[in-house]
């Protein structure tokens, strides 16, 4: 039976503190994840118009604190995945000797990066959000040399979702997770794997995914949703893009054990009998008699 990959997105959610940054990365392998994942985001490099210019900053990555999650991340006993925003800092994975990347939704038409990893990386995980059927051809086109492809459903917007009234209590509707766009990624690229990156709240699309035959599940998550963050343009707090659509330790244990039992749901690609159904056979075909005329 294939088991999906399950990636712990920590993102921006150890809010540049190293010690949340490890205990997330704990988080991950206790709750049964697969993978932990990290944005590196370029110091040199956030736009000076960026809001959140001074935010960014403050989680950036650099070639050191990349080699202190590595560390941690071995000695807890769980691989380590990042998503790098440029060629620099795709190079320093490369440093590492890290044959994973995960490349987010924001690169995928940045085609001299797309090269960059093509030539570089073993196992490359994609990200689709935003990007024209024609955009997502183009891109996987250029990723021929690469061993293992995962090409990864998403929708850029965090959380996923309009904000609906539900028996009189505020919720997100699941209308625009548009699973089905996954399901057309299948039929598009039967050689590679697919599977979905998430920014919905909650569980409910993850399972949907990997019982539609997702081979890979991102999802974030966090310490704590309410975890507030300060808004460095106007000095006040506020939740922070990820934090809201993440999973607490809890929440994330259970996703995973979900995701694990509709696996088992949906068995093996054989036609094979139970054995209950074996000893029912031949009682429940005799029965009845049939009487012929």
């Amino acid at each position: 039976m294939n088991k999906a990959i399950i990636i712990a997105e920590i993102g921006e959610c150890f809010n540049g503190d190293f010690k949340k940054a490890k205990r997330l990365i704990s988080v991950a392998k206790d709750s049964g994840c697969d993978m932990a994942k990290f944005q590196t985001l370029d110091y040199d490099n956030i736009r000076d118009d960026d809001p959140e210019k001074e935010w960014f900053r403050k989680i950036a990555l650099n070639p050191e604190k990349i080699r202190y999650l590595i560390k941690y991340s071995r000695e807890v006993g769980i691989p380590i995945l990042f998503s790098p925003e440029n060629i620099k800092t795709a190079s320093w994975l490369l440093d590492f000797n890290l044959e994973d990347i995960k490349i987010p939704s924001s690169l995928i038409t940045e085609l001299d990066f797309i090269n960059f990893v093509n030539l570089n990386f073993k196992r490359v995980f994609v990200s689709t959000g935003m990007a024209s059927l024609k955009e997502v051809k183009q891109a996987v086109k250029r990723l021929s040399k690469v061993r293992n492809l995962y090409i990864m459903h998403c929708i850029s917007e965090y959380p996923t979702g309009p904000l609906i009234r539900l028996r009189g209590l505020k919720a997100l509707s699941h209308e625009d997770v548009r699973l089905n766009m996954m399901k057309m990624l299948m039929e598009l690229f039967p050689q590679y794997k697919v599977g979905y990156s998430d920014h919905t709240c909650g569980i409910i699309a993850p399972l949907a995914a990997v019982a539609m035959g997702a081979r890979v599940i991102e999802k974030h998550i966090t310490l704590d949703r309410e975890t507030p963050i300060k808004n460095y343009k106007n000095n006040k707090e506020y939740l922070g893009t990820d934090h809201v659509l993440s999973l607490e330790p809890g929440e994330l244990r259970e996703m995973v054990e979900q995701i694990r039992e509709v696996e088992k749901i949906l068995g093996e690609w054989k036609w094979k009998r139970s054995q209950g159904e074996k000893i029912l056979r031949e009682f429940q075909r005799k029965r009845f008699v049939v009487k012929r005329h």
